[in-house]
């Protein structure tokens, strides 16, 4: 006879597939958010660098500073990803 407290199978199988669903999902959000925060640099670093090739010097600031914002946010996203 099995005592009250220990868990059925039934129920710790269940868990078991709760847990794996949710860790499932768990890694395929990291995987997509870190694929766009990598696009989201990339596209930052080409801004900065088109700010280089315009020809004011008032469009040359705001895609520099566009540019910084985006890298500096992706950068961000990817902190909050892998190391918090």
């Amino acid at each position: 006879m099995v005592p009250a407290d220990d868990p059925r199978e039934d129920r710790i199988r269940a868990i078991v597939r709760d847990e794996l669903r949710n860790a499932g999902r768990s890694l395929l959000g990291t995987v997509c958010w870190t694929l766009l925060a990598v696009v989201a640099a990339l596209v930052g670093l080409q801004l900065i660098q088109l700010a280089a090739f315009t020809g004011s010097t008032a469009a040359a600031i705001g895609f520099a500073l566009v540019g910084l914002v985006v890298v500096g946010s992706s950068l961000a996203l990817l902190y909050v990803l892998y190391w918090t």
